[in-house]
């Protein structure tokens, strides 16, 4: 919005749960689709918003709205040095019971389809069962990508929680009374930063057509890529040693646990 409408981010607002805002029925809450719908309606209505005022720079300055053009905050009449910002607009008092530029859209939306490749290399020592990660690119298609940042700390989030998902991650119960055994997390595994391995995130971004700002999901990429990527070079890994089929989480003592059960001699 605030590249829309060429104000400072700060003066941008964004109000949840407003009790005065229109009474929409919402559908449930769901995954990536944040800048999907929110983003892309933001975009619509301040699309919207420059739209009316041209017509309230025109009022002003008594000129066609045809003759106002817009451009980095700034209305201008062509071929004349009068001009006045969408800020000016926005602050002015307008002696109406509602301002002129208040907006409210509606937009539809289809769901955008995201894809991606993820690879990992794991390296396994037969003695103690330990696996570790030597290497892992990931290449995902998150469409038009408007901050970076977020972007790649999703999907190292991800990927952190596909680690815990394919090393660890376990709820342990006691047979006899049913007793939850892994109930905090000193006795629950999680994933710490030494068992992040060196990431290598290759944007493949296409952006898609079915939303005005060309945008995809990008939340799961990283857990859904993570999980059958490493789950796989394990079993990769344990074939030389005729192990094919592994329960997770694939902990040490699991994965020494088949070495050795592949080894002994058959009865």
């Amino acid at each position: 919005m605030a590249d829309i409408l060429g104000v400072p981010d700060d003066k941008i607002d964004l109000r949840y749960n407003d009790v005065n805002a229109p009474k929409l029925i919402g559908v449930g809450t769901f995954g990536s689709r944040s800048l999907i719908s929110h983003g892309a309606a933001l975009a619509k209505g301040a699309r919207e918003i420059v739209e009316k005022g041209k017509a309230l720079a025109a009022r002003q300055f008594e000129v066609a709205a045809d003759d106002v053009t817009f451009a980095d905050g700034q209305y201008r009449v062509v071929g004349t040095d009068l001009s006045v910002s969408m800020q000016a607009l926005i602050e002015k008092r307008w002696g109406e019971a509602a301002h002129p530029l208040d907006t409210n859209v509606t937009l539809d939306l289809a769901n955008a389809f995201p894809s991606g490749a993820h690879v990992a290399e794991v390296e396994i020592d037969p003695q103690t069962g330990a696996a570790h990660i030597v290497n892992y690119v990931a290449a995902d298609d998150c469409g038009t990508i408007y901050n970076h940042k977020l972007v790649e700390g999703q999907l190292h989030g991800g990927l952190m929680q596909g680690i815990g998902q394919v090393f660890g991650e376990h709820i342990a119960y006691d047979p006899d009374s049913g007793q939850l055994l892994s109930g905090t997390f000193m006795d629950y595994f999680m994933p710490r930063a030494h068992n992040l391995p060196p990431i290598e995130l290759i944007d493949c971004g296409v952006p898609s057509p079915v939303n005005p700002l060309g945008a995809k999901g990008a939340g799961e990429a990283g857990a859904t890529g993570s999980v059958p990527a490493l789950a796989n070079a394990v079993l990769d890994a344990l074939k030389p040693v005729n192990v094919g089929k592994l329960e997770m989480p694939y902990t040490s003592h699991r994965i020494w646990r088949a070495i050795h059960q592949s080894a002994a001699p058959s009865s």
